[in-house]
C-alpha cells in the first residue's frame, strides 16, 4: 500500500475533521461538495479519500481525541502496509532516516519530521508487540504438533499453564529431558528475539534449557527449526551496572551464523528430523560442529 497523493490526504483530513460535528457522512459530503472553502478539491478526490479513511479503520473513530493528521499516519504505520515499517527499529534511527514520501505526507498534513518520527516509534512498538504475540503463539503450537507427531515422548506446552517456568515446552521420555524456550519468526534474513530476565536466569541454572527458533511462512506453517547456544546468549546479554537497577527484558539480534539447524538436544527422540533452518552458506562462517565445541558459557566469568 502506498500513501495517497497530496489532494487525497487533504481530503481525508477534512473528512475526519468534519465527521464528528456534521452529523454523519451524508451531511459532511454535502458540505465538502457545496461549500466554497472546500471547492479546491474534486468530488472524486473526496470520494477516494472517504474510501481510504474507511480502509484504514478511521471512519468510526473520527473525533476520538487524536488530531486527524496524526490519526491518519499512525493508522498507516500500525497497519504495516508499508513494507519497511516492520524493520523501522533498525532502518529509521532518527527523523533524518524517514522516507521522503512519508515526510512529504507529514508536511501536507502540517506535521514536521519529528512529529512523524514520534508517531512511527509509537506505532512500531504496537505493531511489533502484536506481531510477536501472534507469530510466537503460532510457532509454539506448530512445534508442539511436530514434536508429538515425530516422537513418543511426553510433550507438554507448559506456557499454556503459566509464563513463570522460563521455558515453553517440556519434552521427557524417561531417558532425556529438555526444556525448550521457543522464539518464532516469519522473516528469513533477520532473527530478532526478546528474552525476559526470568527466561535468562532459568537458562543459567537449568541444564535442560535450550533456545529453539522456529521459522514460519506467511501462512504460519512451520518451515524451519534451529537452536541458539547458551554461550552466545550469555556473552551478548547486558550486565547490570549496579544493585540499584537491573534489566528485565533484552532484545537480541541473532546472526545467522550462530543458529544451528534443528534441535540437537532432542534429536535422538525423533523418528525423523525437524525441518532444517537453512542458514545461508557464507564463506568464513563457523560450522555447527565448531560451535558445539566452543567453550560453554560460564556466568561466573561474566
Amino acid at each position: 500500500m502506498r500513501l495517497p497523493p497530496e489532494p487525497v490526504l487533504v481530503a481525508a483530513q477534512r473528512w475526519l475533521e468534519l465527521l464528528p460535528t456534521s452529523g454523519g457522512v451524508a451531511r459532511a459530503q454535502a458540505m465538502l461538495t457545496n461549500l466554497p472553502n472546500y471547492s479546491d478539491l474534486t468530488p472524486t478526490q473526496y470520494a477516494t479519500a472517504l474510501a481510504w479513511v474507511r480502509e484504514i479503520g478511521l471512519l468510526d473513530t473520527a473525533g476520538c481525541g487524536q488530531p486527524a493528521s496524526a490519526a491518519m499516519l499512525r493508522a498507516v504505520f500500525e497497519r504495516g502496509d508499508l513494507a519497511w515499517v516492520r524493520d523501522a527499529d533498525i532502518l529509521v534511527q532518527s527523523p533524518d532516516d524517514l522516507p521522503t514520501d512519508v515526510l512529504d505526507a507529514g508536511a501536507t498534513l502540517g506535521l514536521g519530521a519529528s512529529d512523524v518520527y514520534g508517531l512511527l516509534c509509537g506505532a512500531w512498538g504496537k505493531v511489533d508487540t502484536a506481531a510477536r504475540e501472534r507469530v510466537g503463539a503460532a510457532g509454539e503450537a506448530a512445534l508442539v504438533d511436530q514434536l508429538r507427531s515425530l516422537s513418543a515422548a511426553n510433550v507438554e506446552q507448559v506456557s499454556t499453564w503459566s509464563d513463570g517456568f522460563g521455558y515453553d515446552i517440556a519434552v521427557t521420555d524417561g531417558r532425556t529431558s529438555a526444556h525448550l524456550e521457543v522464539k518464532s519468526t516469519t522473516r528469513f534474513g533477520r532473527l530478532t528475539i526478546h528474552l525476559s530476565r526470568n527466561e535468562y536466569e532459568v537458562m543459567l541454572r537449568d541444564e535442560q534449557w535450550a533456545l529453539v527458533v522456529v521459522r514460519l511462512d506467511d501462512d504460519l506453517t512451520l518451515r524451519g527449526t534451529g537452536s541458539v547456544h547458551k554461550g552466545w546468549l550469555g556473552q551478548n546479554a547486558p550486565k547490570d551496572a549496579s544493585t540499584g537497577g537491573r534489566w528485565e527484558s533484552c532484545k537480541f539480534e541473532v546472526p545467522q551464523d550462530v543458529i544451528e539447524s534443528g534441535v540437537p538436544c532432542i534429536a535422538n527422540l525423533l523418528a525423523s528430523p525437524l525441518p532444517a533452518w537453512d542458514t545461508p552458506k557464507v564463506a568464513g562462517w563457523p560450522t555447527a560442529e565448531s560451535r558445539r565445541c566452543s567453550p560453554p558459557f560460564d556466568p561466573a566469568a561474566g
